[in-house]
């Protein structure tokens, strides 16, 4: 399956212009839920951070000019949520190279970067891989330091027992620290 967004389009759908369309957008997003989940991250100031609700999340993918489905928005919501709870997940393995230093890191900020490739996508699609639908940067603080890390989202492998597969990618900045962590945790996946 695809983001949901329609990131990895060729071209993103138009966005809807003009009053009409505005009202129309505001009517179909009425039947969503105002509540946000609360997740396992930590933000910057230690409070869990909170997600989107699928009103929210509705009206800023429509804004940018996706189209989405009212009643599709539990199911959306449910999939970017999990696949945000996974990413965490995916920094916390480098992160606990750094575990004496910082017992628990926090989420500073992310920003979408859909369109853009990491160097990494660009260089496996020059080799025939399918391009990630998605790009993230996740800035994390770690206890004092600022660290970036640089997430590809690729489509997974669907089965019958999982129709929804995505591929999460990801991994420290390229610079002298995030090489080293990259390898590092390489080294002890091949020795652990």
């Amino acid at each position: 399956m695809s983001c949901p967004l329609g990131y990895g389009q060729e071209k993103p759908p138009e966005p809807a212009t003009g009053s009409t369309s505005k009202k129309v957008e505001q009517k179909a997003a009425d039947p969503l839920s105002s509540e946000r989940e609360v997740s396992t991250i930590p933000s910057a100031d230690g409070s869990p951070f909170l997600y989107p609700s699928e009103k929210q999340f509705f009206g800023a993918a429509t804004a940018k000019g996706h189209r989405l489905e009212t009643q599709d928005m539990s199911m959306v919501i449910a999939i970017h949520n999990a696949v945000n709870e996974q990413t965490w997940q995916e920094i916390l393995k480098y992160e606990s190279l750094h575990k004496e230093v910082c017992a628990e890191p926090k989420l500073l900020r992310f920003l979408g970067r859909p369109g853009e490739l990491t160097p990494k996508a660009r260089w496996t699609s020059f080799f025939g891989r399918s391009p990630p639908f998605d790009r993230h940067d996740w800035h994390v603080d770690r206890c004092g330091t600022q660290v970036r890390y640089v997430v590809d989202f690729y489509d997974g492998h669907q089965s019958p027992s999982h129709p929804v597969s995505i591929h999460i990618d990801a991994r420290p900045e390229v610079s002298f620290e995030g090489l080293r962590d990259r390898f590092a945790l390489w080294w002890r996946g091949k020795t652990g």
